[in-house]
C-alpha cells in the first residue's frame, strides 16, 4: 500500500479536516486569550476559560457539518454532550497547564503555549473518541443509513430495515422509488 493511497484513506481525511477544524478553534481562541490576559488584565483561568468556549463552538460545528459529514438535528446525548464533556476535559488540562504557567512565568507568551500544550495531550484521543464512537455507525452492515440517524451507533437504534423511526429523507424515498421501479420492470420466473 502506497502512502498516496493511506493519505487518501477515510480516516486519514477525516484527520485531516479535523487538525484543519482545530486550527479555526485555535484561531477564535487563542486572540480571546491574549486579548483577555494580556490586555484586559483577565485572570488567567477567565482568560481560558472564555478562550476555550469561543474556540469550541467553530470547531463543535465544523467537525460535525464538514469532518463527519453530519445533518440533521443535533442529538443532545448522542453527541453535544459527549463532545462538550471532551472539550472540559482539554479544558481542565489547560486550566492546569495554564495556571502553572502564570505561576511559573507569567507572560502571556507562556501562558497561549500552555494552553495549546494542555489541550494538545487530549486532541488525538478526542478524534478517536468522535471517530470511532460519537459519530460511527458500522457502515458495512447498513451503508444506506445516514449516520445522523443512527443515534452515533447505540444498540438499538436502528431497525433491521434501516428506519430509525424518524421520516424517510428524501434521499431514501428516491432510492425506495427507484427500487421499487426496477422491480417492477424486471421479468418474473
Amino acid at each position: 500500500m502506497g502512502i498516496d493511497v493511506l493519505l487518501r484513506s477515510p480516516t486519514a481525511v477525516k484527520l485531516a479536516r479535523y487538525s484543519a477544524a482545530s486550527v479555526v478553534a485555535v484561531s477564535v481562541g487563542q486572540p480571546v486569550l491574549w486579548l483577555g490576559y494580556g490586555v484586559f488584565g483577565w485572570g488567567d483561568i477567565t482568560a481560558n476559560l472564555v478562550s476555550v468556549s469561543c474556540g469550541a463552538v467553530p470547531n463543535y460545528l465544523i467537525n460535525r457539518y464538514w469532518t463527519w459529514h453530519q445533518t440533521g438535528r443535533n442529538r443532545l446525548w448522542g453527541e453535544v454532550v459527549p463532545f462538550w464533556v471532551m472539550s472540559a476535559l482539554g479544558m481542565i488540562l489547560s486550566l492546569i497547564a495554564v495556571d502553572f504557567a502564570d505561576r511559573q512565568w507569567g507572560t502571556t507568551v507562556a501562558v497561549a503555549i500552555a494552553q495549546l500544550a494542555g489541550f494538545g495531550v487530549v486532541w488525538i484521543a478526542k478524534f478517536l473518541v468522535l471517530d470511532r464512537l460519537i459519530w460511527h455507525i458500522v457502515h458495512e452492515l447498513q451503508p444506506d443509513v445516514a449516520i445522523d440517524e443512527a443515534e452515533a451507533g447505540l444498540i438499538g437504534a436502528l431497525h433491521l430495515d434501516g428506519h430509525d423511526g424518524e421520516p424517510p429523507t428524501d434521499d431514501q424515498e428516491d432510492r425506495e422509488r427507484r427500487a421499487g421501479a426496477e422491480r417492477s420492470i424486471t421479468p418474473r420466473q
